[in-house]
Parts: C-alpha cells; sequence; structure tokens
C-alpha cells in the first residue's frame, strides 16, 4: 500500500495525524480496537476513529509523498486505480507533453495513466512538526 499525507508515531505505533495548531495534532485509524486506547468515531464515519493528542507526545512526525518513475523520470502521482491496475502521473514540465504524450489538464499541468507494470512507485518520506531537526 503506498501512503500519503502525514503520519505520526504515538505510543509505538503509526498514524495518519491532522496537525491541528496551538501543539495539538488528531490522530486517525481505521483499527477499531483503538477504541479501547480513547479513540472514538469520527462523527457519521463509523469507520475512522480519532484522538486528539498533544503534539509533544508524538515520537516523530513525517510526510510522505509517493512518486514514480517512468521512462526514467520522475513524476507525482495523482491516482492509481488499483482495479485496472493503472497510475496516474502528473508533471508540470511542458516538454513532457510532446516527449512522453501527457495530455494538459490545466495552466501548466500534465497528466497520463500508464499501466502500473511500466512504472517504479516509490515514497519519500520527510520530518514534520520539528522532527528531525537539530
Amino acid at each position: 500500500m503506498i501512503k500519503k499525507g502525514e503520519y505520526g508515531i504515538y505510543q509505538g505505533k503509526e498514524y495518519s495525524i491532522i496537525p491541528e495548531g496551538s501543539g495539538k495534532v488528531t490522530l486517525r485509524t481505521r483499527d477499531k480496537a483503538a477504541q479501547g486506547a480513547g479513540f472514538q468515531a469520527a462523527g457519521l464515519k463509523k469507520n475512522i476513529f480519532i484522538k486528539e493528542i498533544a503534539q509533544s507526545e508524538l515520537e516523530a512526525a513525517y510526510e510522505y509523498k509517493p512518486y514514480a518513475i517512468y521512462k526514467e523520470r520522475e513524476f507525482i502521482i495523482e491516482g492509481i486505480n488499483e482495479a485496472d491496475q493503472s497510475v496516474i502521473l502528473k508533471s508540470i514540465d511542458p516538454n513532457t507533453v510532446d516527449e512522453l504524450g501527457f495530455s494538459s489538464l490545466g495552466k501548466y499541468e500534465y497528466i497520463k495513466t500508464v499501466d502500473i507494470a511500466n512504472v517504479s512507485i516509490s515514497e519519500k518520506k520527510r520530518p514534520i512538526l520539528g522532527f528531525g531537526e537539530k
């Protein structure tokens, strides 16, 4: 599974996080067992559980950014369709349109859907919220 977004480590487990400002962070999970650890159902969404904690309670925080290598170039992953095994690549390079057959999405944005077998997918992980800084 490709991760995208902000995550943090709380009590040894990784959770999706939403920084709330004022030193607070909301943890998100789909694990029903988390209810025993103080998580509550997120409003009408019965399959997502949240818990607000102080940012200082996190052991680490980071952002995952997935990317794909296609034809020896790095692209942003706009989406993945697991049903038809395709990935939507995004670029801001206008040369991409002519060279690799991308379509214009809007001003300075180009996309192309390719077979997932034709790309190498990976992710970049960088510290956020002051973690990793010295």
